[in-house]
């Protein structure tokens, strides 16, 4: 998204990236990998960029609303993972024969929590 806003801003603008790289004392290099999003440039290099181009940085705040979003479903991925172990840990207490040794308790809790990340990360991605 920053590269699409660089590049048409330059665009725009009538800029050659030579040009832009001089106008806001910024290398050409950084210019290009800024357009090619193989770098996200840093805050003080966006600000010049905008004032240069004339662009707004509001939609940086939608960018981390989504952030949010990924925060709240790693928080619900933790939650279904401690669920998951409890209710095997419900099974193991009233089972009288299962597990025989802490190391099949071990073995257990590990294939859980494994099934739970891998079908959870299915769900969510």
């Amino acid at each position: 998204m920053i590269a699409e806003k660089v590049k048409n801003g330059r665009m725009v603008m009538g800029y050659s990236q030579q040009e832009l790289a001089n106008a806001t004392n910024i290398s050409l290099r950084s210019i290009q990998r800024i357009e090619k999003a193989q770098v996200s440039p840093r805050p003080h290099t966006l600000k010049v960029l905008s004032e240069e181009l004339d662009f707004s940085l509001d939609f940086l705040n939608e960018a981390s609303d989504e952030k949010g979003s990924v925060k709240k479903y790693n928080m619900l991925y933790a939650g279904g993972i401690v669920v998951v172990l409890l209710l095997a840990w419900a099974y193991i207490a009233q089972s009288s024969a299962f597990p025989e040794t802490t190391f099949e308790l071990l073995v257990l809790s590990a294939i859980t929590v494994g099934l739970i990340s891998f079908f959870l990360h299915k769900i969510f991605s």
